[in-house]
């Protein structure tokens, strides 16, 4: 299942909307921005066919936090994104430590 399609099933949103769509692409591609640029996330492990457990996790995390409009759900949201982008962090399972 593509990443967009697994996003969407956590969003609760079925609708096939090339702007929905478009809107959660971007939020897809900004959690893996922040995971690249803060937890030092190796890029290649978002371009493997199957990305890691782990980092779909942090990914849904951050979209539905910026998906929601309840500012209290997204501040429970944006505090357990941080949890594991802690852990995606310190593991050298993910970094970018061997990368040249």
């Amino acid at each position: 299942m593509a990443l967009l399609d697994e996003v969407k099933t956590a969003l609760r949103v079925s609708l096939e909307d090339e702007d929905i769509n478009l809107q959660i692409m971007n939020l897809i591609d900004a959690a893996k921005e922040d995971l690249y640029n803060t937890a030092d996330i190796s890029k290649t492990l978002f371009e493997q066919e199957e990305i890691p457990a782990l980092i779909k996790i942090a990914i849904n995390t951050f979209v539905k936090a910026f998906w929601t409009t309840d500012d209290e759900e997204r501040a429970k949201l944006l505090v357990s994104y941080d949890g594991i982008k802690a852990k995606l962090s310190v593991s050298s399972a993910y970094s970018t430590y061997d990368e040249e």
